[in-house]
């Protein structure tokens, strides 16, 4: 993705940061114990926070953070999210961000990574981190979606948005380590998945697809027409329900 494209797109969430907070899916409680203990004094940097759901998760751990999120809308929810807890939201892009230098244990970012220039981010992890501190990447993607209402909703798209195919987003994301470009100044990946599935209705899948940036810059009309549409194929293929399977995919790779 080019550089301009990537800055279009992550500009696009403050639009929809409440929708956001209120329709993205969290991640296992499985990862966050994971990543928790690696955090030996419990110090974290996190890179684009949005609206504070990973934040948070690591906060009720005993993590003490820096959130970084560059979004002044999506910092303004992380801010009220994380009330009362040991957390900080720094408005910056994590490549200008200022970390003090070897302070934390972990840099993390949930959901977030692909919209860091990836050098410059690496570099801003490595001078973060204390020794042995490690960089922690993970997604949500999708896992199998297929079956009769999800060939409804690829109609819908082939209709309303043909340019836009639904199964692009995800490719911005590695699937396994292989596919993660290597972190400057770190030990290889390591990866781990989490497989787990949430039921939406066909209200609360609309709310989703309006958090997704290609969505959320499309033209008005148009994208309404396509959520419409995806709307009723849900109403009428699946009943009303929509299964999604997540796998989650953990990246860790130690500072070296």
């Amino acid at each position: 993705m080019r550089d301009d494209e990537r800055a279009r797109r992550a500009r696009s969430f403050g639009q929809v940061a409440e929708l956001y907070d209120q329709w993205r899916p969290g991640y296992p409680d499985a990862l966050f114990d994971d990543v928790a203990a690696l955090a030996r004094s419990g110090r974290v940097l996190e890179a684009g926070a949005g609206t504070g759901r990973a934040t948070l998760a690591l906060a009720q751990r005993g993590a003490s953070i820096m959130a970084i999120e560059p979004d002044v809308a999506m910092a303004a929810v992380a801010r009220r999210r994380t009330r009362g807890t040991r957390v900080v939201v720094q408005e910056s892009t994590f490549e200008d961000c200022d970390a003090a230098p070897a302070a934390f244990d972990l840099v993390v970012a949930a959901q977030s990574w692909h919209w860091v220039e990836p050098r410059r981010g690496a570099a801003v992890a490595a001078h973060a981190l204390r020794d042995g501190g490690s960089l922690c990447l993970w997604w949500n993607r999708p896992h199998d979606l297929s079956g009769p209402t999800w060939d409804a909703i690829d109609a819908a798209y082939a209709e309303h948005a043909p340019a836009l195919d639904r199964h692009a987003a995800p490719r911005l994301q590695p699937d396994t380590e292989e596919q993660a470009e290597p972190a400057a100044g770190f030990a290889p990946w390591t990866s781990r998945t989490y497989d787990w599935t949430n039921t939406y209705d066909a209200d609360s899948f609309i709310g989703l697809m309006r958090t997704q940036s290609s969505h959320v810059l499309l033209p008005a009309d148009q994208r309404e027409r396509l959520l419409a549409a995806i709307h009723a194929a849900i109403t009428r293929t699946g009943a009303g329900s929509l299964v999604y399977p997540y796998r989650t995919l953990l990246l860790t790779a130690q500072v070296t």
